[in-house]
């Protein structure tokens, strides 16, 4: 009985993987912004948050240019970074978390209204995130419509950062996603 437990929890981790990469936002991501963001060439990128679906975004990078950092404050989700470039801990520390390591990029999807909920938890997370990047670095904001208000009105980022595209990837691009909600890619520089 336990193997087909097993086997039933697998493959229902399968077919969630698959669903959500195959959501717009996902394809968009996939297809679009993370080989752009490859393009720049950059020495040290942090992507935040690590699920299984999230496993292979680091291949989008040439691994011989680029470190590609992933960071989650669940420890179960370890096993989803980039092996001994992950750290578990708080996106809002985490100029602390990587100390000693500055990025050009750092990209955070989906976890505005989904942990970073407060507005002292945006600020302390967009402090360390302007700490951690270098001078002109960006900061990439991945956020749905129905869950928390624009950042791009938000005084603690707008103070920091310039609201701003880089080689294809345009400033804002809106994905229409699950019950119609949009879900919005921002991108940013670190101001100085």
């Amino acid at each position: 009985m336990q193997i087909v437990t097993k086997t039933k929890s697998i493959v229902s981790a399968i077919r969630f993987n698959w669903q959500v990469q195959s959501l717009p936002d996902r394809v968009y991501l996939l297809q679009v912004m993370l080989p752009a963001m490859a393009r720049m060439k950059p020495a040290n990128v942090l992507l935040a948050g690590t699920r299984r679906y999230t496993r292979r975004y680091p291949e989008a990078f040439d691994r011989q240019m680029t470190a590609v950092w992933t960071i989650d404050f669940d420890r179960s989700a370890a096993r989803f970074g980039n092996g001994q470039l992950h750290r578990t801990g708080d996106i809002c520390e985490v100029d602390r978390v990587f100390r000693g390591v500055r990025f050009d990029m750092i990209h955070i999807n989906g976890l505005l209204g989904f942990g970073v909920d407060t507005p002292e938890s945006v600020r302390d997370m967009i402090t360390a995130c302007h700490q951690a990047l270098l001078p002109s670095g960006h900061l990439m904001l991945g956020w749905d419509a129905d869950r928390t208000p624009d950042p791009t009105h938000n005084e603690d980022i707008t103070l920091r950062f310039e609201h701003t595209g880089f080689l294809d990837a345009p400033a804002r691009h809106n994905v229409t996603g699950i019950e119609g909600h949009d879900h919005v890619f921002d991108w940013f520089r670190r101001g100085d």
